[in-house]
């Protein structure tokens, strides 16, 4: 028999996954680094050391939100500076930006 030379990528555990994005989430919640209120998530810069970081960060609060607060995965959400207010990157259209990076 032959077979098609086909990519096999080894998927990691959506659940585990899932579980440990709330995990972490609502221990920087306990720990004052985040404030969620509405569509707005409020982070200290600091904790988005670099672009992929940042993009993977606000992915994985958008799941939050979408599990806990009730998100649509097409509803926007909006990160700014825990601080000043200044927005720092956005999730809108199911994409991830940033803007303290460019």
């Amino acid at each position: 028999m032959i077979y098609a030379k086909k990519k096999v990528q080894q998927t990691a555990h959506l659940a585990a996954q899932t579980a440990k994005i709330i995990a972490n989430v609502k221990e920087l919640q306990e720990k004052n680094l985040i404030r969620i209120e509405g569509n707005e998530v409020y982070v200290y810069p600091e904790i988005l050391k670099d672009k992929p970081t940042a993009l993977n960060w606000i992915k994985c609060l958008h799941l939050y939100c979408m599990l806990k607060k009730r998100f649509k995965e097409s509803d926007s959400l909006f990160f700014k500076d825990y601080t000043t207010g200044e927005q720092i990157g956005a999730y809108k259209n199911k994409k991830a930006s940033v803007t303290i990076f460019t």
